[in-house]
């Protein structure tokens, strides 16, 4: 195979595995492979949205505060727009709109989105070097249900990525978020 062969493969099927990761594009169209941990970081964090979610919007300052805490800490934050048919323009507007500090990734095809098992947005998931999902599910506890705001008594994100940093297991791998349902 040539390699103009292979990048005509990548080219057109920008979501393919790059050594067991997952390709996807930033909103500016550079292509990250996802899962990769970059220089000087010990895990990746994601957090799947869509820019219509009231929920997911209601969680940006949560968010930001997140990676401006934990990005000193060696965490990659990457939000991850999963609706098939936002733009990358559109995605830009929403990070530029809600002021977010970090990687925004367009997951159309929902590869990311599969091989994590997300399914909410906004939903967050915690991966270490080894390529190991460490924790799946809502940021924190502050929606008990649609519509039915609290002040949250947990922060499960925080506390995976407390523990994930400690080198110790995550104390509640998998939460369920609520929010909005990942469009099929």
């Amino acid at each position: 195979m040539t390699v103009l062969t292979l990048l005509a493969a990548f080219v057109l099927a920008p979501e393919a595995p790059i050594q067991g990761g997952v390709a996807l594009s930033d909103v500016k169209g550079q292509m990250h492979n996802a899962l990769a941990i970059p220089p000087g970081r010990k895990l990746v964090a994601f957090v799947f949205i869509t820019n219509d979610c009231p929920i997911s919007n209601a969680y940006a300052p949560e968010m930001n505060r997140l990676v401006a805490e934990y990005g000193k800490e060696g965490v990659a934050f990457s939000l991850v727009h999963v609706d098939r048919t936002l733009s990358n323009e559109a995605a830009a507007k929403h990070a530029k709109e809600f002021g977010f500090q970090c990687r925004v990734l367009m997951d159309p095809k929902h590869v990311l989105v599969k091989r994590l098992e997300a399914t909410i947005t906004p939903e967050a998931a915690v991966v270490d070097a080894k390529g190991t999902l460490l924790y799946r599910g809502r940021i924190d506890d502050r929606y008990a249900d649609l519509g039915k705001l609290r002040p949250p008594r947990t922060r499960d994100l925080r506390d995976a990525l407390e523990a994930a940093l400690a080198g110790k297991p995550v104390p509640a791998p998998r939460t369920a978020a609520i929010g909005c349902l990942i469009p099929k």
